[in-house]
Parts: C-alpha cells; sequence; structure tokens
C-alpha cells in the first residue's frame, strides 16, 4: 500500500466500497494488534517483569459471554468513542491528533484492568478511530458502522483465537 493509497484509505470514504473498508480495517487493526501484545510481552517478559500479573486470568470460552465481546461491546464502545472524538475535536480538528489521542486513551481505559492490553488495543482503537473520522463526512451511520464493524471483527477473531488455542491443547 502506497503512501498515496494509504491516505486514500484513511481519508476518502466511498459508500460503495464500505464493505472492502470494513475488511481491509480489520485485518490492519488485528494483525498489528497481535504482533504488539506479542512484543510487549516477550520485552516485559525478558525484563525480568511478572508478566502473569500484567495480563487477564485465564478464562475458559465456555465461560466468556460471546455475545457481549463480540457484539455488544464493540457497539457500546464505538458509541463512547464518537462521543470521545466530539470531545476531543472542541480541542483540536486535525484528525491525526483526534484519532491519536483517542486511541491512547482507549489503550489506557483498557490497560486499567489488565496492563498489557494497552498496546494491542491502543492501535485498534487508532484504526478504529480513523474509520470513524474517515466516514463521518458520509454519515453518522457509516462512521459508527467503520469503526463497529472492524472492532467486532476484531473481537470476534480474538474469540476464535482463544477458542482454537484451548480446544488443540487439549489433543496433545
Amino acid at each position: 500500500m502506497t503512501g498515496a493509497s494509504r491516505r486514500r484509505w484513511w481519508f476518502a470514504a466511498r459508500p460503495d466500497r464500505f464493505v472492502e473498508f470494513c475488511l481491509v480495517a480489520w485485518h490492519i487493526a488485528l494483525i498489528p494488534s497481535i504482533l504488539l501484545v506479542v512484543l510487549s510481552y516477550a520485552i516485559f517478559s525478558g525484563a525480568g517483569a511478572d508478566v502473569g500479573s500484567l495480563q487477564r486470568p485465564a478464562r475458559d470460552i465456555a465461560q466468556r459471554n460471546v455475545w457481549m465481546t463480540a457484539l455488544v461491546a464493540p457497539v457500546i464502545e464505538t458509541l463512547l468513542l464518537a462521543l470521545g472524538i466530539r470531545l476531543i475535536s472542541v480541542f483540536t480538528k486535525h484528525r491525526e491528533a483526534i484519532a491519536i489521542v483517542s486511541a491512547l486513551a482507549w489503550g489506557a481505559l483498557h490497560a486499567s484492568f489488565y496492563p498489557l492490553w494497552f498496546f494491542g488495543t491502543a492501535w485498534s482503537f487508532y484504526v478504529f478511530s480513523r474509520g470513524y473520522l474517515a466516514w463521518r463526512p458520509v454519515s453518522v451511520k457509516h462512521a459508527l458502522g467503520a469503526a463497529a464493524v472492524p472492532h467486532a471483527l476484531v473481537n470476534s477473531s480474538a474469540l476464535l483465537l482463544q477458542f482454537f488455542a484451548t480446544s488443540s491443547s487439549g489433543l496433545a
């Protein structure tokens, strides 16, 4: 993806490309988030930190509320993201700054529960914020969808990874 096409992707929303946007945003949010979490885990672990205390306690996938994680949380968090972006926009109109502040705030919020979540969450919410900002000129509905759909796909991917990781460990 060249610099010009990346700029187009971040800024130029076209209603006929909404589904494509969401699918691309899903991967742009998910893959670097996973890499950031793995890297931060390795760095903290290598530095001698007790990473077990920095990550969420393990829970069986069967005990998780899948619908809450996959659908309800992304919708609620997207509505709060929109409110946060509106608030940040009072102080600056620069989209990049708005997205960065939003991402850092969401990363910090998630880190207050589980510190290692900061890294992946901050990146994902940067992507969700950029999606919201790119699609807001088209409509509020598109803006909310451009943040919520990739968010739901990222959460669903995390649930699937957790499911397959736990089910395959029983096979070995």
